[in-house]
């Protein structure tokens, strides 16, 4: 058996090393391709292999190699035992201290990402309406009513269903911003989320890698730092709050392991919660953190036998079984089955794995699947840490080339390698926050990067050579965080909508302007249609055309009209109504405050305003001067403005 796991780790070993080293992502055809995305993932796979492998990259890595190599030779070791007393004065505070700094650390760098950098706005369509669902639940409701005028509301990700109108996605993160919002806002939720990483990263790293506390201490201390996991959990997107319950999960089965029951009994808890946060990525990462401890663990322990496992394991799967009941139970409530997710409600069948054409009518194949998880390992360096290292390079190398791997090496291997399979097998990519589909397994990335360090580093058996790999690693991840770092959190404040200010004393009632294909897209959403529905008409036919068919038009000339006063409402651009709609009163909730809607023209509006008589109408249209940013205005005064005289 270990021989057949020492070799299958040594092929993933390897697959990582091509997969960085060799640029696979050319196989992406960006001339015959039916899938536009692949034309940006190859080109931003360019991008970061200029920046790992390209010229200035490389001067670079010359003269920190030159200047780590000098240091070695004249060195003569004492590079590594400094490194060696630096590690022991890392190891020497008590756990629970380490375990305080690093949460209170993570949580702070979070509140001043969230409020500083991003002024507590999200930027992500994703985030914007798990708040909205989040204000539902702090609200004390399970989502919005069912909306008598859903086209002036509907937004994509939320399902109008016949009990209510909720999320597509799973509940667990929206309660748990929910939770920050009756505290005083999401943002203590997401700084909190940080700080339970932090904490639990270095108490399950502790006991996971025993003898090596200081590099366990590190590999969390790079998990809070890191800028991709900063910039995922300042713009309230679920995958910190995964990584963080995950680290929860790892401490509670490794407690579990010595201690009473109860252990486990929590330990499934919090992978029911992972699982109710991103079902796919919970079960795998879930699985590798808890099962992956008890069967693993080492036969000489007292006590760890077969009886012992069974008692385990049942205490587990009780711990998960209310967060499968409930989740069930929610999607049964507005999906129509206990397995039915609210994905699979919005877009459809095709919104699953595998390979197949996807919900926006894109061919997602195993070319595809090969390229775009290239892209994303060779985008780990920059994004994890902003470094040029080929971080899955180095522990693909590791892999590759360690006489044998400890429990806990298997372990956070497990944790941050599945999510690559189940990326792979996903057809959605994006690089906006980096590889975000890996963001749930950034901790354990960090940990293996510090233990592929070492590793590589005790390998080389040469003093000099030790000293060269442990000097050019520290300067490159230092001067990743220093200067890279940084600039990977600040470059998303350019998708920051800033919030008009509504001056209007009482109640209001505020259009947004929004795309007439956006406009159309809402409408079609209403009749109800399934997003996946909506996308392919949008995609294949001309906005005039569904704008004729959407109004009942029956004459030529009267199609052209009304298609030239949707286009000419357009020409001083378009807000998203996505953007506001959380900051503000929602549907079913009252309040006194900003109701922000969906413009559809004036004669579409005057329904609107005749259901809410106690606010005021207002108008946010585009600001021709500041492209992108809104402006609230008198109505009418925003009305002639954008749409100009009835038609007759």
């Amino acid at each position: 058996m270990n021989v057949f796991l020492d070799a299958g780790r040594r092929i993933l070993g390897l697959c990582l090393v091509v997969l960085v080293a060799v640029p696979v992502f050319l196989i992406l055809d960006p001339d015959g391709s039916t899938t536009p995305l692949d034309v940006p993932m190859r080109r931003a796979g360019l991008d970061y292999w200029a920046h790992t492998w390209g010229a200035s990259t490389a001067v670079w890595t010359l003269l920190a190699l030159g200047a780590a190599i000098l240091a070695g030779v004249f060195g003569k070791g004492s590079v590594s035992r400094v490194l060696s007393r630096i590690g022991r004065v890392i190891a020497r505070p008590p756990t629970w201290s380490a375990a305080a700094f690093t949460g209170l650390l993570g949580a702070a760098l979070t509140a001043a990402v969230v409020l500083l950098v991003f002024d507590g706005r999200a930027i992500f369509n994703d985030a914007n309406v798990q708040l909205v669902q989040a204000r539902y639940f702090a609200g004390g409701k399970l989502s919005g009513p069912p909306l008598a005028m859903p086209e002036f509301w509907t937004i994509q990700f939320m399902v109008q269903t016949a009990a209510g109108w909720v999320s597509q996605y799973p509940p667990a993160h929206a309660l748990w911003l929910a939770g920050g919002i009756r505290l005083g806002g999401p943002w203590i939720a997401v700084a909190a989320t940080m700080g339970v990483l932090g904490v639990f990263s270095v108490l399950s790293f502790e006991r996971l890698l025993p003898g090596r506390i200081a590099a366990a201490r590190l590999g969390a201390l790079l998990a809070v730092t890191s800028p991709m996991l900063l910039a995922l959990a300042g713009t309230y997107m679920n995958h910190a709050t995964v990584a963080a319950f995950a680290a929860l999960a790892l401490w509670l089965s490794l407690r579990a392991e010595t201690g009473r029951a109860v252990w486990a009994l929590a330990a499934g808890g919090a992978m029911g919660f992972m699982v109710t946060t991103r079902p796919i990525s919970g079960l795998l990462i879930g699985a590798a953190v808890t099962a992956g401890v008890w069967l693993t663990a080492p036969r000489q322990e007292p006590g760890l036998h077969r009886p012992w496992l069974l008692r385990r394991f049942a205490w587990w799967a009780l711990g998960g079984l209310p967060f499968a009941v409930g989740f069930g139970w929610f999607n049964a409530r507005f999906f129509g089955s206990p397995l039915t997710l609210g994905y699979t409600a919005a877009a459809g069948p095709s919104h699953g794995l595998g390979f197949h054409v996807d919900p926006w009518g894109r061919v997602y194949g195993f070319t595809q699947a090969l390229g775009y998880t290239s892209t994303e390992l060779i985008s780990l360096g920059r994004e994890l840490l902003g470094t040029v290292l080929p971080v899955a390079a180095l522990i693909g190398l590791y892999l590759l080339l360690a006489r044998r791997l400890e429990r806990g090496e298997r372990i956070l291997a497990a944790w941050a390698l599945l999510p690559v399979l189940a990326s792979a097998l996903y057809w959605h990519h994006d690089l906006i926050v980096g590889p975000r589909m890996l963001g749930e397994a950034v901790p354990a990335w960090c940990a293996l990067l510090v233990l592929a360090t070492i590793g590589l580093a005790r390998a080389t058996r040469r003093d000099w050579l030790s000293d060269a790999v442990a000097v050019l690693v520290l300067i490159a991840i230092g001067y990743g965080l220093a200067a890279g770092g940084r600039g990977r959190v600040v470059r998303l404040t350019g998708r920051v909508v800033p919030v008009p200010e509504v001056t209007e004393p009482g109640p209001s009632l505020v259009f947004v302007h929004e795309s007439w294909q956006d406009r159309i897209g809402a409408r079609l959403a209403a009749r109800p249609m399934r997003l996946d529905s909506v996308r392919a008409l949008i995609n294949q036919f001309d906005p005039c055309r569904l704008e004729g068919a959407l109004v009942g038009a029956q004459r030529p000339e009267e199609v052209v009209d009304r298609c030239q006063r949707e286009i000419g409402s357009d020409r001083l651009g378009r807000l998203g109504l996505t953007d506001y709609l959380w900051r503000g009163d929602l549907p079913g909730l009252g309040g006194s405050g900003v109701l922000w809607a969906r413009d559809l023209g004036p004669e579409a509006n005057a329904r609107l305003i005749e259901a809410y008589p106690d606010r005021t109408p207002l108008l946010a249209m585009p600001d021709g001067e500041r492209t992108g940013d809104g402006l609230v205005v008198p109505y009418q005064m925003g009305v002639n403005a954008l749409w100009g005289p009835a038609p007759p």
